[in-house]
């Protein structure tokens, strides 16, 4: 039972950083299969954490830039373990480290307080603890 449990999160998180990966147009993300009954686990859980949940969160600038800085930190770490466990290509990681850095660089309390348009709508979302860095940045993208 243990096992299964590390297993689907694990899965899960592979699955969040292989949405990005897709996202951004990278089809070699996954090189290591997953048994069908974990994949479906990972695609269902990924689907939900790229939808918004809660879109009319005031906006809280502390909040928000925690909750994003915390989104693109554990997605750089949890990417770093799936290149390691074979779970991604060094080519995957390499496409979209990058740009989680930059995001990762250009989240601040500043940038939120002086922030308009698509990029004040984006940490608007993270405002809320139920909304995923991956489904605001889909939902307001923004070039950091």
């Amino acid at each position: 039972m243990h096992a299964r449990r590390r297993t689907l999160r694990v899965a899960a998180v592979l699955g969040l950083f292989s949405l990005a990966c897709v996202a951004q147009g990278n089809d070699q993300a996954r090189p290591r299969t997953l048994p069908a009954d974990v994949q479906a686990d990972v695609n269902t859980i990924a689907q939900q954490l790229s939808e918004v949940r809660d879109a009319d969160a005031p906006l809280a600038c502390g909040k928000a830039v925690d909750n994003a800085r915390y989104g693109v930190e554990t997605m750089l770490e949890v990417g770093e373990k799936n290149l390691r466990a074979g779970y991604m290509t060094q080519a995957a990681y390499d496409g979209m480290a990058p740009a989680l850095r930059s995001l990762l660089a250009a989240l601040s309390l500043q940038d939120c307080e002086s922030a308009s348009g698509v990029r004040r709508d984006f940490y608007q979302c993270m405002s809320s603890d139920y909304n995923h860095v991956l489904a605001c940045g889909k939902a307001h993208p923004f070039e950091p």
